[in-house]
């Protein structure tokens, strides 16, 4: 039997904190937390294999390494113990066995596997690096990564993943673009990282992060956790070259109007696959199936510029800036892309306009 203490709460969070990454999974080991001893120090490790999160705490006793098989009833247990936690390892047999838990008067006995199987992250070699505070990261993947596309990771990465290039994070998926700059934080190289992926970095809090970028891998860290993220590589999208260079009108409108007026329209659309809505002066109309529909917003800047949008595309758009009170939307032609900004913002949304039939520009 090996034997192993650590501090019931450090490990209790630690356990919280990976789990974040765990799915249900056709693989049940990829539903497991696994645990490894060494040389003073307890190593809590969780993966979807897209993403590993790693956390560390100091440890005493013995060297050994484990994967839970029940890690819910683990946690459950776990956060309800305070002070000194021991675990002993019972082995069953070569692959199985058992971990005792102590933590005062309160015990338990828990299943385990054997660690072997468990997919490992490897480390990052001859990584580039930089610095960068995990928050205010986390924020700018928040505000962009909805306009990647699902389900399209193989084919089309770049449609895929969140892109890096240089001060630029941003995402778009061939119909739409949200971007936002931040020239004091610079990533190196270009990289491609998924989304989902990325939303773990709230894990590090406020913290000030060290970032490594391998060939394969990206990761943060900081002293108690590391985020492993896969990278899909380098080949990322100008966002630059999508952006008109002059407008024939930037309009004005109070975003919380315009969301209403729109939020009317989308629940009028009813089994609509594709509603695109007429642009014309003050007026949004849509034609669908169940009929056709209009509304009027107030806006500063309209010309008579008439243009189409798909609803659903602009709708994402402005929920970007919806605790913004005005919004600026740039048009400079009904064919190129609308633009959609706040003042005092470093982000922006691109919406490709959409050619209307006759029927629904009536």
């Amino acid at each position: 039997m090996m034997r192993f203490t650590v501090d019931a709460g450090a490990f209790s969070d630690a356990m919280s904190k990976v789990s974040k990454v765990l799915r249900k999974s056709p693989l049940p080991i990829l539903e497991e937390i696994a645990v490894h001893v060494e040389n003073g120090l307890c190593t809590l490790m969780a993966t979807d294999l897209e993403t590993w999160l790693v956390a560390e705490l100091p440890a005493h006793g013995d060297d050994v390494s484990f994967v839970f098989s029940r890690t819910k009833d683990v946690m459950k247990a776990c956060a309800h113990f305070e002070g000194e936690l021991a675990i002993t390892f019972a082995p069953k047999d070569e692959r199985d066995g058992k971990i005792e838990v102590l933590c005062g008067q309160r015990a338990a006995e828990f299943p385990v596997i054997a660690h072997e199987d468990y997919p490992e992250c490897g480390t990052i070699e001859d990584g580039i690096s930089l610095r960068l505070n995990a928050a205010a990261l986390f924020r700018r993947v928040e505000r962009v990564r909805y306009a990647a596309e699902k389900g399209c990771l193989d084919r089309r990465p770049q449609s895929a993943c969140v892109q890096f290039r240089e001060d630029r994070v941003f995402s778009l998926d061939g119909r739409r673009m949200a971007c936002d700059t931040q020239p004091d934080t610079v990533f190196p190289v270009p990289c491609l990282l998924l989304g989902d992926a990325l939303t773990h970095l709230r894990a590090f809090g406020e913290n000030e992060v060290a970032v490594q970028i391998g060939a394969h891998k990206v990761c943060f860290s900081d002293e108690t956790l590391k985020l492993y993220v896969r990278r899909y590589g380098v080949d990322t999208y100008d966002p630059d070259a999508a952006i008109p260079k002059a407008y024939r009108e930037v309009i004005t409108v109070k975003t919380d109007e315009l969301l209403r007026e729109l939020t009317y329209l989308k629940e009028c659309i009813g089994s609509c696959t594709f509603p695109y809505v007429r642009f014309a002066g003050q007026e949004l109309s849509m034609n669908v199936p169940s009929g056709r529909f209009t509304t009027r917003v107030s806006m500063v800047g309209r010309g008579d510029l008439a243009i189409g949008f798909n609803l659903r595309y602009m709708l994402d758009a402005l929920k970007q800036f919806r605790k913004e009170p005005t919004v600026r939307i740039k048009l400079s032609g009904p064919y190129t892309p609308i633009v959609v900004e706040a003042e005092g913002r470093s982000d922006f949304a691109l919406v490709l306009p959409v050619r209307l039939r006759d029927e629904m520009a009536a």
